[in-house]
């Protein structure tokens, strides 16, 4: 193995957005580039933040930045989110205290 293969491509970040949810989860999206800026790549990635606010990655993927994958990806979620909204509201069940009653004998 030469050593250019043993290397790890370094990735530059040119803007990002991020959204936190749940206890410490976070998801991000990016539009990112290798250090040789060849190539340019959307990612979307799904992590935590740990004690010490350590961002810790658990699973990501990269789309080319081409055009016919960015209006596939815009059209495709814009999609999702329109069958979403016509799915029937949810109602969030209560959480209810139940204090047990002792019975007193006569």
């Amino acid at each position: 193995m030469t050593e250019e293969q043993n290397t790890r491509p370094i990735f530059k970040t040119l803007k990002s957005f991020e959204k936190e949810y749940g206890t410490r989860n976070f998801v991000e999206v990016a539009l990112k580039e290798t250090n040789d800026g060849e190539n340019t790549f959307f990612s979307i990635s799904k992590g935590f933040t740990t004690q010490n606010n350590m961002k810790r990655y658990k699973k990501s993927l990269g789309f080319a930045a081409s055009e016919d994958v960015q209006e596939f990806l815009i059209e495709s979620l814009q999609k999702l989110l329109d069958e979403y909204h016509k799915l029937p509201k949810k109602v969030k069940a209560k959480t209810e205290i139940t204090k047990e009653v002792e019975s007193e004998e006569e």
